[in-house]
């Protein structure tokens, strides 16, 4: 399936609040900026219909909003849902700190998800977790367990420890395995590189090392959303290691808690996922009363032949 067409965007004043568009068939994307006190301003969208299913997309690390496939997106909008994204702090629009500027961790990325939700007035909604992002629905459905009806787990873990320790050099903590050394001797081989790549050729080239499975690297794709996302000021190389920092700061596993989810849970992971193995798939539904498990032909992300059908299914799942 061929992600849906994406039209033209423009920002428009609504009073003193930018108000961001940009077409789709069914509707456009209007957006928010979110305080975050004595800090500085997330930047937040929403699209499709007011009075659909409420659903939060969050992003994994290093990466804004918009790197969310389109096809995924329309699919949900088609299904009824109401699209929530935003850039997490250092992406995209959202304010960027400093190397000097006091460290944060997950717990703070988690307040400046349940920021968004709280600008948006929304009480009630299903959550939808790339990677990280993964990490952040999952604590956000323990805390939070009267807000989230259902939880949505993509190429995620309940324990972010051996993949940080693989990329670190260090002994692997916990039972799971860390990724694959063709991930880790591509992105050395990235980094090797240095100035002989552009800004957007070496992100175009990072994503392609998440890349696995059977289905072509979407590089048209990953290119046009890089290229806005650096047009609108991201530094992937800052937001990279903001964000090891911030998960790495947080020393133990989600999984001794993954029992307490009471969300209906979907987990969905590559059998070809080289950051996360299809172990960390497996152990994360395991750990979640109920949950499901779907295992598709892909790595770290989702391929444009996948999105839109996936996103088809999501809608179904929050329908249930």
């Amino acid at each position: 399936m061929r992600p849906a067409a994406r039209g033209p965007f423009f920002v428009a004043e609504r009073g003193a609040v930018p108000v961001y568009k940009r077409r789709m068939t069914n509707g456009a994307w209007e957006g928010r900026w979110v305080e975050v006190p004595g800090q500085g301003r997330l930047w937040s969208e929403a699209c499709g219909p007011q009075d659909g299913s409420p659903v939060l997309l969050i992003m994994g690390a290093m990466n804004p909003g918009v790197v969310w496939p389109p096809a995924l997106v329309q699919a949900l909008v088609d299904g009824g849902c109401h699209v929530l994204r935003y850039d997490h702090r250092d992406t995209g629009r959202s304010f960027q700190t400093g190397m000097a500027d006091a460290p944060y961790t997950l717990d703070d990325l988690t307040d400046d998800a349940r920021r968004v939700l709280d600008a948006w007035g929304w009480d009630r909604m299903s959550l939808v977790g790339w990677s990280m992002g993964g990490y952040i629905a999952q604590t956000l459905a323990r805390d939070l367990p009267q807000r989230v009806s259902h939880l949505v787990l993509l190429s995620s873990s309940g324990d972010h420890r051996p993949y940080l320790d693989g990329m670190m050099g260090r002994p692997l903590r916990g039972a799971l395995p860390g990724p694959a050394p063709e991930l880790l001797a591509g992105l050395w081989q990235l980094s090797a590189q240095g100035t002989q790549l552009s800004p957007l050729d070496r992100a175009v080239q990072g994503w392609a090392v998440f890349h696995g499975g059977g289905w072509p690297f979407p590089a048209d794709r990953v290119r046009q959303q890089m290229a806005q996302a650096l047009a609108q000021g991201h530094r992937p190389e800052l937001a990279a290691l903001r964000h090891a920092l911030a998960v790495d700061a947080m020393p133990e596993a989600r999984t001794p808690w993954l029992h307490e989810l009471q969300a209906p849970t979907w987990v969905l992971h590559g059998a070809h996922d080289p950051a996360l193995p299809l172990a960390h798939g497996r152990a994360l539904a395991e750990a979640i009363p109920g949950a499901r498990l779907q295992v598709l032909d892909m790595g770290h992300l989702l391929p444009d032949a996948l999105a839109g059908p996936v996103g088809h299914d999501i809608a179904g799942f929050i329908r249930s």
